[in-house]
């Protein structure tokens, strides 16, 4: 169930030491368009799959891939304004939502679209059938200050408003585990769920809710608050307060969250974020070399094969999860490539590690170049590094640098 947003908020930068079986686990598909894409959904498995957006020109972008995202193909949507969300049933029908009360239907795999009738202007930022059935929702951030969701019970040919809140809140956008479970968010800490308001221990703006496909209780909220993004988990339904997600690094925006299995969460958003669990309370940052503002987070089937979409007609697969980072020894599990465990995390003057035998360590730039060596004993190391850039630290002996931690160091 991928979740997007289109909010956004400051950035902040800090030192990442990732580990990676090469030196990037995300890759760049060619979408074909230059325009922001915001959501993505593939609906029966990782071969055929759906990305909306915006065309360069204007209006509203429609992408189709049916060889796994290694081509798309657009589609035409006939409609001007932006699209915000798209969410298949199953391969041939599907929907789409976007700005000014947009909401159309395809009962063909995209060959056609047709238009649903939906109440109003309002900015439409999530559609969700959670059983892929009759039942169906959107996320509604309205014109005029209100809590408010869209469902319909007849697959999409009518929707019915329904309030949600006080009259002080604010919705933007929604996210349903089942046809009868979910959540309604929005701006300082608004959650109202379908069996009343709950406390997502936070005052941001909240733009995005995910569930697990098998775990109706366990979600994630996203949001943004004035300087960071930030991440809330329940693995209760929200009946408590939600739990504080720790991520590192800590992002600047969070746009877009997907809960993979009921174990393992993805999270995207500004400056090329792309974060995986470690643990429920723990994301670490996933090897992806760009900086494009990432939106929708889409894993049809499992927490290996995954798809991200963002800024400048961005769309990126990974075939390997992502290839988490390694996070801090004291906050959770330590990852570990090429006999070298990462056991610090931050660091602004190199990188503290175990290693599992005596090995040669060399230490590249970004271009490649070796920079310095080390023979690291069995146990503790500090590998210092003194200028701020981008590094990759691997076993000399590796063949063609196959297992490397990748550094970026800050001053």
């Amino acid at each position: 169930m991928s979740s997007t947003s289109r909010r956004n908020a400051a950035g902040m930068v800090g030192l990442l030491l990732l580990v990676s079986s090469a030196f990037g686990a995300w890759h760049e598909l060619n979408s074909g368009v230059t325009g922001p894409l915001y959501s993505v959904h593939f609906p029966e498995g990782t071969q055929v799959g759906y990305a909306v957006g915006v065309l360069p020109e204007g209006g509203g972008a429609i992408l189709k891939t049916t060889d796994g995202g290694d081509n798309w193909t657009p589609q035409v949507s006939g409609v001007p304004s932006p699209l915000n969300s798209v969410y298949f049933k199953d391969n041939s029908n599907g929907y789409a939502v976007g700005e000014i009360a947009t909401a159309i239907r395809t009962t063909d795999g995209g060959a056609n679209w047709t238009h649903m009738t939906v109440p109003g202007t309002d900015m439409l930022n999530r559609v969700q059938f959670p059983d892929n059935g009759m039942v169906g929702y959107i996320g509604v951030y309205p014109r005029v200050q209100s809590g408010k969701v869209f469902k319909s019970t007849d697959g999409g040919d009518n929707w019915t408003e329904l309030a949600v809140g006080g009259p002080t809140d604010w919705s933007h956008s929604c996210g349903f585990a089942t046809d009868s479970i979910g959540v309604v968010i929005g701006y300082d800490g608004f959650v109202v769920g379908t069996s009343g308001p709950q406390d997502p221990g936070t005052t941001a703006d909240l733009i995005a809710a995910a569930f697990s496909p098998t775990d109706p209780n366990t979600g994630y909220l996203i949001g943004n608050d004035s300087t960071q993004g930030v991440i809330r988990y329940t693995d209760d339904g929200g009946w408590t307060p939600w739990v504080s997600v720790t991520c590192e690094p800590v992002p600047g925006a969070v746009y877009g969250v997907e809960l993979a299995t009921t174990n393992v969460a993805y999270a995207c958003g500004s400056d090329g974020f792309i974060a995986r669990s470690a643990t429920a309370t723990l994301f670490g940052q996933t090897m992806y070399a760009g900086n494009a503002d990432l939106h929708g987070v889409c894993f049809p089937v499992g927490a290996d094969t995954g798809f991200v979409v963002g800024a400048g007609g961005v769309v990126l697969r990974t075939y390997d999860g992502g290839n988490p980072m390694s996070v801090a020894e004291e906050r959770g599990p330590v990852a570990s490539r090429a006999g070298i465990r990462i056991v610090s995390n931050p660091s602004r003057r190199g990188i503290t590690f175990r290693a599992d035998a005596d090995v040669n360590v060399a230490v590249l730039d970004a271009a490649g170049r070796v920079v310095a060596r080390q023979t690291a004993a069995k146990g503790p190391n500090f590998l210092p590094l003194s200028k701020a850039g981008v590094y990759f630290v691997h076993e000399a002996q590796a063949q063609a640098q196959a297992q490397a931690v990748r550094v970026v160091l800050t001053e």
